[in-house]
């Protein structure tokens, strides 16, 4: 699913979505497949976490292989379709926003650090940029959305910028960039 409400939603959690009693989960665990990777669509810049599950159960909380395994995040067409007419019709607006976020998230990781413990000393707590914090730490990958060769190198540029993992789904023009 996605939260069309704002593209930047990482704080969002795929388990919180998930429904074991989904008829797709039994036909999945029928074809042979006993663990999916799965989280929110690709509507949002940011969608929230991926997390690992097996096809077999009746609660997500029992199902669980690992929670979070990627941040979803999307290029291109998606986001621009969803959010062109509240302030995000083109790409550059979509690699803003995420710059500005990870941006936002490096400052707001260093204030906590540099409180050492002190409450006191602490940011306000802010519930995307907590999200994000294994992200801009290197130990949970953005999981992007990317067809066309150009949303593909501007995540790629991002990744190096920011000294991020990503992992690229989709990359219909991937065959172009070499």
């Amino acid at each position: 699913y996605n939260e069309t409400t704002e593209p930047l939603t990482p704080q969002l959690r795929g388990i919180d979505s998930f429904n074991p009693q989904d008829a797709a989960v039994e036909m999945a665990l029928r074809g042979g497949v006993t663990t999916v990777g799965t989280g929110p669509g690709s509507a949002n810049i940011l969608g929230g976490t991926f997390f690992a599950v097996k096809t077999y159960g009746r609660c997500v909380d029992s199902m669980v292989v690992r929670d979070p395994v990627a941040m979803k995040a999307a290029f291109g067409q998606n986001p621009k379709k969803v959010y062109e007419k509240r302030g995000c019709s083109v790409r550059m607006t979509v690699a803003a926003k995420l710059r500005d976020m990870l941006f936002q998230t490096k400052e707001y990781l260093a204030k906590k650090e540099a409180a050492e413990g002190n409450v006191s000393k602490l940011p306000k707590f802010d519930m995307k940029l907590e999200a994000l914090i294994p992200v801009v730490k290197g130990e949970l990958p953005l999981k992007v959305h990317a067809h066309r060769a150009d949303d593909i190198c501007t995540v790629i540029r991002i990744a190096k910028e920011f000294n991020i993992r990503v992992t690229l789904e989709h990359v219909t023009d991937g065959h172009l960039i070499p």
